[in-house]
């Protein structure tokens, strides 16, 4: 089978590419393959992380990484959790440039500094949805009950966000990041699954990664 190289912008495939163009419809076979099951968001996040901290796209969601770069913990300190402008941060405007070449996402899953950048997507973007792991929310006195936000007893990280369900990590030395870590609980969420994971028929009988 030929391909044609692609420039679409995919933070999650390192090939994008495009089937050779056909005017027949596509068999059963195909759109077999174009289906994909639901992972873990514990997997998606560390794919996120696999692909050097950034943002990796699977169906309909796109995972965020946490911090990883200098610039990354200079914007922790500069634009979160309760003051500057979370939109000029390096992390934000890759993830929301991984979006816009994903038009079909319609869930944010994020850790940490992810978590914080999923949570503004979602506001600024109408029909986002949004689940997130540590984050540094600026929630101290509770009370939100919309919140799908997730973190660990004793994790300094997201100390004030007082609407997160909390878990207990029972061993917080298995990771780098201790009682910081979403593995614990990610792992009980599963999202990204579709009819589209892998890919789209489009109108022309290409079959593109995108939408």
């Amino acid at each position: 089978m030929l391909f044609d190289e692609d420039a679409t912008y995919l933070p999650s495939r390192d090939r994008p590419f495009k089937l050779k163009t056909s005017t027949q419809p596509p068999d059963d076979h195909l759109l077999i393959s174009l289906r994909g099951d639901s992972i873990s968001d514990k997997t998606g996040l560390e794919r996120a992380y696999e692909q050097g901290g950034d943002a990796y796209a699977y169906g309909d969601t796109l995972y965020i990484a946490g911090s990883h770069t200098a610039r990354d913990w200079f914007d922790d300190v500069t634009k979160i959790p309760a003051w500057g402008d979370l939109r000029n941060a390096e992390r934000y405007q890759a993830a929301e440039k991984a979006l816009k070449a994903n038009p079909n996402i319609k869930r944010v899953v994020g850790h940490s500094l992810g978590g914080s950048v999923a949570l503004e997507l979602q506001k600024n973007y109408a029909g986002l949805e949004s689940r997130t792991y540590g984050a540094p929310v600026w929630n101290p006195t509770g009370g939100d009950a919309k919140a799908e936000r997730y973190r660990n007893w004793l994790d300094p990280i997201s100390v004030f966000d007082r609407s997160a369900a909390r878990s207990f990590k029972t061993n917080p030395f298995d990771s780098f990041s201790m009682t910081h870590d979403y593995g614990n609980i990610a792992t009980k969420f599963q999202s990204g699954g579709s009819e589209n994971a892998n890919g789209y028929v489009d109108p022309d009988g290409t079959v593109a990664l995108t939408q």
